[in-house]
């Protein structure tokens, strides 16, 4: 942390070179631990990297992970923000208390100072922001000297005896007393410490605050959406697949979660009636939100040096901030993170007079890039189209501006902007921009021609633009390369069946296209 004029920055230095965190918050990988807990192999480390994520943060409401996961943290490049195990609560601070906690830090700060992959130790979840900004006091009637005397408690637990602990079983990780240090109602929260931004979804703010809304490290934000419709068919019999039913409404534990999601919805989209497509559309409203915080949170690099979203996981069949539901279906979200937090990313943003395009690199070595872009119709007519040279580097984010008095003239609902950065003719990011809310697209009905199998792979293709493409296979739960892409007309779109072994015959892949609901 260091101070500069708008407030104090907060990074990491890795090999004393500063990095941007990628990642997400972890939660436990289900609701029951088992006996062999300790010895399975977890796979979200894995799966991290795979995303290009550089960070996990083990939430203070679950538990302290097994061994295996830190080795795989260990193997696999992914830094842990390691929690204490406290979270949205106050705590007592009698003296037997207190002493099985300085147990507790000195069990596991023993078990984990060797790992490379441990990068930040922090006392709590939301509990300085719960006490100063929740309203406790008033809630469960505290007097004074009630509040006085668990005030107090809170600071001689997480101001004192956790950090004089850490001093003598590992001095060399930094400790970070509460996430977040400020409560996100505060604009002192945007200009120091990490920051949990709830403006969208708990104060149902619109999407575009992200854009607004940045601080210098974000260390959680999320949306929820629907889990996949066969995670729902193996905890609803058929007649409650449905919004409505109580096995479904039951798997959310928001009181206004499904109206929060609606009112969302109403917003961007036309909302389907059919389950199915409810599903699908809720994981692409997820997916646009998320979208839009991370390339807000990217494009303001160096000010901003870290995000970590709510959340990566889930530990039960529900309705939530996951990119992966329960049963290991990926949503609409986490597919876009192949994208989002690539080395290289394009954020395009459209203001009264001119369009603001940047690329944002977070690979070490300096180079020279192509930036092509196209304005298409739906039908793949290029409208007007450009190629400049980008000088790309680590430590700046470089902005290409369009100006609006130069661009032909066209109908925002039925144009999108096609950017590709480009070096050596290796395609390093693709954007697809659209000037319209989804609902407001004039978006021509699609046919898609889909070939081949899961031994071999697939192509897809189409004669128009076909927007958000979600393929899927019966009750199958086929892991495939992409999802919830667009193709573009004219494209050839190849995926492939990731670890395909079943040898009994296949339905053919079915899907759903935003143009057709």
């Amino acid at each position: 942390q260091e101070s500069d004029p708008a407030g104090s920055s907060f990074y990491f230095k890795l090999n004393h070179v500063p990095v941007f965190i990628k990642g997400a918050n972890y939660i436990p990988n289900g609701s029951f631990l088992f006996h062999d807990y300790s010895e399975q192999r977890n796979p979200y480390p894995a799966i991290a990297k795979k995303l290009h994520m550089n960070m996990l943060r083990v939430w203070g409401g679950g538990v302290y992970e097994s061994n295996s996961f830190y080795e795989e943290c260990d193997e696999n490049g992914i830094l842990v923000w390691q929690d204490f195990m406290f979270a949205c609560a106050m705590y007592p601070g009698n003296d037997e208390f207190v002493n099985n906690v300085i147990e507790e830090v000195k069990c596991q700060s023993t078990r984990l100072r060797n790992h490379p992959s441990l990068a930040l130790w922090c006392g709590n979840n939301e509990v300085d922001e719960g006490w100063k900004n929740w309203g406790w006091q008033k809630q469960f009637q505290y007097t004074p000297k009630d509040s006085e005397q668990i005030s107090n408690d809170y600071l001689t637990l997480f101001q004192s005896k956790i950090p004089e602990t850490l001093q003598k079983f590992d001095t060399e990780h930094p400790y970070w007393p509460s996430s977040p240090s400020i409560g996100w109602g505060h604009k002192e929260s945007l200009l120091q410490g990490d920051s949990h931004y709830w403006g969208v979804w708990w104060g149902m703010e619109p999407f575009t605050i992200y854009q607004k809304k940045v601080g210098r490290f974000m260390s959680e934000y999320g949306f929820q959406s629907l889990p996949d419709l066969n995670t729902f068919k193996q905890i609803c019999p058929p007649e409650e697949l449905n919004l409505n039913s109580a096995s479904v409404r039951s798997h959310q534990k928001h009181n206004k979660g499904f109206q929060t999601i609606n009112t969302y919805m109403q917003r961007d989209y036309k909302v389907p009636q059919d389950f199915h497509k409810y599903i699908y559309t809720s994981q692409l409203l997820q997916r646009d939100g998320m979208r839009l915080a991370i390339e807000s949170h990217r494009s303001s690099k160096m000010y901003c040096m870290g995000t970590l979203f709510w959340q990566l996981n889930d530990c039960w069949p529900v309705t939530s901030w996951s990119a992966i539901d329960s049963e290991k279906n990926k949503k609409a979200f986490y597919y876009s993170l192949n994208a989002l937090y690539n080395n290289f990313l394009i954020t395009v943003s459209n203001h009264s007079e001119t369009i603001r395009i940047s690329a944002i690199s977070d690979s070490l070595p300096e180079l020279k890039a192509q930036l092509k872009i196209k304005l298409m119709n739906f039908y793949g007519k290029i409208i007007w189209q450009s190629t400049t040279e980008m000088a790309l580097s680590n430590s700046m984010v470089q902005s290409h501006i369009l100006s609006k008095k130069n661009l032909p003239l066209f109908d925002t609902a039925s144009v999108f902007m096609n950017v590709e950065l480009i070096y050596k003719a290796r395609k390093l990011a693709v954007k697809n921009y659209y000037f319209a809310s989804p609902k407001n697209l004039k978006l021509p009905p699609a046919q898609l021609n889909i070939t081949g199998n899961p031994q071999q792979g697939y192509t897809i293709s189409s004669n128009v633009l076909a927007k958000d493409v979600f393929l899927f296979a019966g009750n199958s739960n086929m892991d495939l390369s992409d999802n919830y892409f667009d193709v573009l007309p004219g494209e050839i779109k190849k995926i492939k069946a990731i670890g395909w072994k079943n040898k009994t015959p296949l339905k053919p892949l079915n899907y759903l296209v935003l143009n057709n609901l």
